[in-house]
């Protein structure tokens, strides 16, 4: 496995080779020079100055590596590291006792030149040229600013009191910064107060959250994310604010839950959330005083637009209790500037519910009723930009609302935006007057997406402020191509005159394309089934093959298999595709067992580079299983409403037979494994035929009716929503439908298993009660059927211990030999 990068001048690429053992070592190689500098045990590196390389190494070290001269320099006690200054600065930190921090500043010649003891804590600017940080000096408490300048520092102390200051935040053009500072002194009118220093005016204001009567009955949310945010244009503070818990009549000295079926929320919902669960936000204008609170009542703050002169807050109540995954919720808008609130939209269900909010402030797109709209905030318009006979809805086979195949961006004027459809991107005008094609791959079967060239690290958005990806039209635009089928991948350049020219398209899988931010040079990722990942390197536009790096050279001394696309009809008659890997050292006269592995679509594993390992979260490897002379299936599975399980086996059976047709298949020794929901699948499938010789389920539900009356953990809701509306598919409850439920379960037909069957489940999962695998494992139990579980404690959903996925992986395999290879029995399978 591989991880890489490029440097900001196109001359040097790292990429870091990353081992079961977990003894990776990071490399850095000059593209022209072909000079090679290793790092063992090196990771989270970055090109500094163009002529340094910093990397994090094992027991707080860091190493710099300069790249004329190749000579290193190792820092003991690091924590973590930061570049600053326009690259002419490293900010190392690292813990000290009571919870503090030291930072030290290093110029371009890695000379400390800064040393700040006592930190609580502190944020680098956008532009990181400067640095906030709260501290205490010699018993005061402070909160400074420090500027990056050429090859120096300045200091200034902007606060300075009987306060602990806290949270320090800046606004996105590093003109101002906000921060808490909770009195030291505590009385009983006491508590935070937020700070605002402008740096060019270096004028500082301020105000008490407590004292203020307009939020009378709030308290500072400070476990908030982003508990402060400062906006675009330096006139407002944003502030996390919740409800002050109300005494309840519920509520006694009593321990005893009360679970009422009539509540709105579930009680665990409650007890982790409060009563009302909703979460407000402040707004402070420093300049003139002014402060208001975002919405009203049960409104729950949702997202800032794109300049944050309008905030988007929305209200599930009206709509609890919900049978969805999430509530609908109607959403609201509050003019920032006005204080005004009016309906945005109503009953929007969870799966529209994203807002794509322009750059410039202007608009926000959204999907409903299966098209794209915009809504201007000037005029306050909702237009429908895309036309009714176009389709940029998933074609789901799910009973919930169709979900969108994709926005974009906004173009750089703000006056268009890009869209997906299933093949092609598509530029739309605000106004709804007319849209253009960019790409024509649904005549040819060709997917187009606009590539993520980024390459260097940023400063994440708050999660209350995000906006669409600008997309700069006028200069030439990099898109991902991928063929419907999964079988060709590549790259393509699409010029500002609209010529669309495809660079590379190849039978192979293309990825993880990053670009230099100072040269026309990318790197990107190549891979196939039976070829290791490798780097290769585009110059200039001419993009060819110039493989720069090749993984894993010890597996040319294997006769790797190979994989292929297959096609086969269900019973309805519906066209499929599966992916079949061949063994290793395949020989056309022999009949060799076979692996069935489930679960939905899995046709992008075509081209994937597997290598074989014990350590994975699932037990399941597809390269252990064709090394040790398995043919491996993926077959891709369609679904009727109503009937996940019977659609299911009929998908699978029908892959299956069209495998063995081709004759290279013994049909006497076929084994099916799937975890989740393709462990569900695996324990009702086995139970429709005798097709399979063995069979593996992990973390899967045997019992509909059981699971859809069970509690979701992870979520805090019912887990009746997976059947209606999503994974399960059953489009209705199971009051309405008990005969389906029935007919799709595997305990249904327990007295017709006869493939011998090993399950496993984690004890803790939280995703799948472990109860649906040991339900399966009672009623095999009564019927003296040949069964075996794995419980394995303190895990989830999937295994993350690294021993036990050692071991889930060596029994998988293990019950595979036996019963397809006629090794002898593991003695773990054998009863006591």
């Amino acid at each position: 496995m591989i991880r890489e990068g490029i440097s900001d001048n196109g001359n040097w690429v790292q990429y870091q080779l990353v081992y079961d053992s977990g003894n990776d070592t990071l490399f850095v190689r000059n593209l022209k020079g072909k000079k090679v500098l290793a790092a063992a045990k090196g990771y989270d590196g970055q090109f500094f100055n163009d002529n340094s390389f910093v990397y994090m190494l094992p027991d707080k070290k860091l190493g710099i590596s300069n790249l004329m001269n190749a000579k290193e320099k190792k820092i003991e006690g690091v924590g973590n590291y930061q570049i600053a200054g326009n690259g002419g600065f490293l900010l190392l930190t690292s813990n000290e006792e009571g919870g503090t921090t030291t930072i030290k500043v290093l110029d371009s010649d890695c000379m400390v030149i800064e040393t700040i003891k006592s930190v609580s804590s502190f944020m680098i600017s956008p532009d990181r040229n400067s640095l906030v940080y709260c501290h205490t000096d010699g018993g005061n408490k402070k909160v400074t600013l420090l500027a990056f300048l050429d090859h120096k520092v300045q200091k200034k102390t902007i606060a300075s009191g009987n306060y602990d200051y806290s949270n320090p935040v800046w606004q996105p053009n590093n003109n101002a910064v906000a921060f808490l500072g909770q009195p030291t002194i505590k009385t009983s009118s006491s508590g935070p107060e937020v700070f605002f220093y402008k740096v060019h005016g270096q004028k500082s204001y301020s105000f008490s959250i407590t004292q203020n009567s307009l939020l009378k009955g709030f308290d500072f949310n400070g476990n908030r994310s982003s508990s402060l945010i400062v906006s675009d244009d330096g006139m407002r503070v944003f502030f996390a604010l919740k409800d002050q818990e109300e005494s309840s009549n519920k509520e006694s000295t009593s321990d005893v839950e009360v679970w009422n079926a009539s509540d709105s929320n579930l009680y665990p919902h409650v007890k982790r959330s409060g009563r009302q669960g909703v979460n407000k936000m402040g707004v402070w204008e420093p300049l003139s005083g002014r402060i208001l609170i975002a919405g009203k009542e049960k409104q729950d703050i949702y997202m800032l637009n794109g300049d944050q002169h309008y905030a988007f807050t929305r209200d599930v109540f009206p709509y609890l209790p919900s049978d969805k995954e999430r509530p609908e919720a109607d959403y609201y808008i509050t003019n920032l500037l006005t204080g005004e609130v009016s309906l945005f939209l109503r009953q929007v269900p969870f799966e529209n519910a994203a807002l794509v909010f322009s750059p410039n402030g202007k608009s926000v797109a959204y999907f409903r009723e299966n098209q794209w709209k915009v809504y201007n905030f000037a005029d306050k318009t909702h237009i429908t930009i895309t036309p009714a006979v176009l389709s940029f809805a998933y074609e789901a086979d799910y009973s919930a609302p169709r979900s969108p195949y994709g926005f974009a961006g906004w173009t750089a004027d703000g006056n268009r935006l890009m869209l997906y459809d299933q093949f092609d991107l598509w530029s739309f005008s605000l106004d709804g007057k007319g849209g253009k094609r960019l790409s024509s791959g649904r005549e040819e079967g060709i997917i187009f997406r606009v590539a993520d060239i980024g390459n260097a690290s940023s400063i994440d958005e708050s999660w209350l402020v995000e906006t669409g990806k600008e997309i700069d039209s006028a200069s030439a635009i990099i898109l991902e191509v991928q063929s419907e089928n999964n079988d060709k991948s590549g790259y393509a350049v699409l010029s500002p005159n609209g010529k669309l020219n495809i660079k590379t398209f190849t039978d192979k899988k293309l990825s993880r394309l990053k670009k230099a931010k100072n040269k026309d040079i990318a790197i990107y990722r190549q891979e196939d089934f039976d070829l290791p990942p490798q780097i290769v390197v585009a110059y200039d536009n001419k993009w060819k093959d110039d493989v720069v790096f090749k993984s894993n050279p010890q597996d040319s001394q294997y006769p790797w298999g190979h994989s292929e696309l297959i096609s086969y009809r269900n019973n309805a008659g519906e066209s499929l595709q599966g992916v079949l890997f061949y063994p290793f050292d395949y020989q056309p006269e022999k009949k060799y067992p076979m692996v069935v592995r489930i679960y939905e679509k899995q046709g992008a594993s075509l081209h994937t580079y597997i290598a074989p390992s014990l350590y994975n979260t699932t037990g399941y490897n597809t390269s252990n299983l064709t090394s040790q002379g398995y043919f491996v299936l993926h077959p891709d599975i369609n679904y009727t409403i109503g009937n996940p399980g019977v659609s299911a086996a009929d998908c699978v059976i029908a892959a299956t037979n069209a495998v063995i047709s081709k004759g290279c298949i013994d049909p006497g020794r076929i084994g099916l494994i799937g975890q989740s929901f393709g462990g569900y699948e695996t324990f009702f499938i086995t139970s429709q035929t005798k097709l399979f010789a063995a069979a593996i389920a992990g973390a899967g539900i045997s019992d509909m009716g059981s699971f859809y009356l069970s509690m979701g953990w992870n979520y805090m809701t019912p887990d009746a929503w997976r059947f209606e509306h999503q994974q399960f598919r059953m489009g209705k409850t199971l009051f309405e439908d008990a005969e389906g439920y029935r007919r799709n379960s595997a305990i249904t037909f327990a007295r017709d298993f006869s493939t011998p069957i090993l399950s496993w489940t984690g004890d803790s999962d939280m995703q799948v009660n472990p109860e649906q695998s040991m339900t399966f494992y009672m009623a095999m139990r009564r019927l003296k059927k040949n069964h075996v579980m794995l419980r394995y404690p303190k895990e989830g959903h999937v295994i993350l211990d690294r021993v036990r996925q050692a071991d889930l992986s060596s029994k998988i395999m293990g019950w595979f030999n036996h019963y397809l290879k006629d090794c002898p029995k593991p003695d773990w399978s054998s009863p006591d």
